[in-house]
């Protein structure tokens, strides 16, 4: 195990007990967590092999049962022994595995949905590529990957002068209304870091290919232990006047193998340019290029999204 990992456990069994209440327990967190369960939902498909990849203590489970309908199978892993008797605890007929992204213990190919809830961010940038080496040998070769992450750079709070001094003044103003404590955080290292969403991407295209990224909670992730119903609706509002762009956390989706009719016919063109002897089957390979655009088609019709 690597000496960030032993840290990371070490944290994970000390905060299991409470970080469902603590980190998901508040208004604004439950909606938070219900948004991107019905992201996830929409790249599920039913009889689907999922992993919940560093689950914490099962945190998101009551939203895979309700909004994944009858997966193949549902397996949640995490690095922390304690994390992983909560998930027991609380889901005793699910399915959970001590193990560290580096290692998943799941057998090759074995998954189709590897759903990664703010995981990837508690590794070191050196050792993402090993990571996600691993995440492509439990994937199926069509399997896809969605996460969320945290932002590191271009948030709403981030604007310089008045704009982010309205803001803070908004959040202190909600704190002054509701008493509200944000807890302080782990101290942001080498093993636990926000991510620059472009830098993520590129990272991330080494593995997999990225369909799309979105932004999410411009306003409300400074008030996340907000309890108070009206300031939970105004900060929604207030997110969703400004299309979310700031966010302080990203959706993304990636796929393992993912073409469209636009490779199909690039392949076509290269073909045909460097082999002369194909005369004979260019009208084959004309067929073939018409399929893949019906297809991209149908595709669209049952509203598969090619990005976000």
């Amino acid at each position: 195990m690597k000496d960030f990992e032993k840290t990371e456990r070490s944290y994970g069994d000390a905060i299991a007990g409470s970080y469902n209440r603590d980190y998901h327990g508040y208004p604004l967190m439950q909606a938070h967590d219900e948004d991107f369960a019905s992201f996830v939902a929409q790249y599920y498909h039913p009889g689907d092999r999922v992993l919940d990849l560093g689950c914490g203590s099962a945190s998101l489970w009551h939203l895979w049962k309700e909004n994944l309908e009858d997966p193949g199978s549902l397996i949640g892993v995490d690095l922390s022994e304690r994390m992983i008797d909560e998930c027991k605890r609380l889901f005793p007929q699910g399915v959970f595995r001590v193990g560290s992204v580096f290692e998943i213990p799941v057998e090759t190919g074995g998954i189709d949905l590897i759903i990664a809830s703010s995981v990837l961010h508690h590794i070191p940038d050196e050792h993402l590529a090993d990571a996600l080496k691993e995440m492509d040998r439990v994937l199926d070769e069509h399997g896809t990957i969605v996460g969320r992450e945290p932002v590191s750079k271009g948030r709403l709070g981030d604007s310089p002068g008045w704009f982010s001094g309205a803001l803070m003044s908004f959040r202190h103003m909600v704190c002054r209304l509701t008493h509200t404590r944000e807890y302080p955080e782990p101290e942001i290292g080498d093993h636990h870091h926000a991510y620059n969403p472009k830098k993520f991407i590129n990272m991330l295209k080494g593995s997999f290919s990225p369909k799309g990224i979105s932004f999410r909670h411009p306003v409300s992730s400074y008030v996340l232990r907000c309890n108070h119903s009206l300031v939970t609706k105004i900060v929604n509002f207030l997110d969703n006047s400004i299309g979310h762009r700031g966010g302080h956390e990203f959706y993304y989706i990636a796929s393992k193998n993912y073409c469209d009719a636009t490779d199909v016919a690039y392949c076509i063109e290269q073909e045909l340019k460097n082999n002369r002897e194909l005369c004979s089957k260019k009208e084959f390979l004309a067929l073939m290029q018409k399929a893949a655009e019906i297809i991209e088609k149908e595709i669209g019709k049952k509203g598969d999204s090619e990005g976000i």
